[in-house]
């Protein structure tokens, strides 16, 4: 509540004044990262993945 208040919710600038909360993201991450044994690759053409235009020799993990 020092760093909020009660009358909005928290933002992204909220977060460098919240060390304990900046922690527990980081050991969150830390015990499961969002990429586990996701090697990356190389696109061999101009490809389109989701939505997202890859280049050729552009670098992705799929």
């Amino acid at each position: 509540d020092r760093v909020v208040g009660t009358d909005r919710i928290m933002s992204e600038t909220d977060i460098s004044k919240l060390p304990y909360l900046q922690s527990i993201a980081k050991e969150a991450l830390r015990l499961h990262p969002p990429t586990p044994l996701m090697l990356p690759h190389k696109a061999n053409s101009n490809v389109k993945l989701g939505g997202y235009d890859v280049p050729k020799g552009g670098i992705v993990h799929v």
